[in-house]
């Protein structure tokens, strides 16, 4: 895991909601674990897996805890059928289509199904793309400490953390952090605060 050894971003997030025990801490992870794709027109997925190894689900509880820290893993695993592969093979069917049952057109809605068809199985040929996001929630603290950059990985961190664990995760903006530093201080004196301008004037 890189969160534990050499260079890593990391992004920090405020946890909102009552910390669970160990007992219901694990038995979100479990509940909401990482399946593999099944037959369908599903082309992402994601859950939980174990810190160490994407293919360990749910996460292997002896090594969840660490000190004050609950560490795991997000998988989250995409599969696309490129768009003009798709066209060509839905292309070739709908042609040995109208050959076989000697047609001149082929209605819309048989035109979606076949697509539907045509796309099951080209996915299932697929082999899904995995990402791994890195996850040290300091259960003490209240601060989720994760390698999710992007906007989509951190909208499935949180959404997936709601319904995992019952809390809620907020970006620890520069303004939250102040609050927490600070607790004697207002939101309102906080927001009134200017920025302070480090630029030299020219004499």
């Amino acid at each position: 895991m890189s969160m534990l050894q050499g260079t890593v971003s990391l992004k920090r997030f405020l946890v909102l909601g009552p910390v669970p025990g160990e007992e219901d801490l694990l038995a979100g992870l479990a509940q909401d674990q990482f399946r593999p794709f099944q037959d369908g027109l599903e082309e992402e997925r994601m859950g939980w897996c174990d810190w160490r190894n994407p293919l360990i689900t749910p996460p292997d509880g002896n090594w969840v805890s660490q000190e004050r820290f609950a560490v795991f893993g997000l998988r989250i695993d995409t599969r696309r059928v490129p768009p003009t592969l798709l066209k060509a093979h839905v292309d070739l069917r709908l042609q040995a289509l109208q050959k076989e049952k000697d047609l001149t057109f082929v209605g819309k809605e048989a035109r979606i199904s076949l697509a539907d068809e045509v796309k099951v199985e080209l996915l299932r040929k697929v082999l899904p793309s995995p990402k791994v996001v890195e996850v040290a929630w300091d259960l003490k603290g209240g601060i989720l400490w994760t390698t999710a950059s992007s906007s989509k990985a951190q909208g499935a961190l949180a959404s997936l953390f709601i319904k995992s664990f019952g809390c809620e995760v907020h970006p620890l903006a520069p303004l939250v952090l102040s609050g927490r530093l600070c607790p004697d201080l207002s939101v309102e004196s906080l927001m009134a605060l200017d920025p302070l301008d480090l630029e030299l004037e020219e004499v």
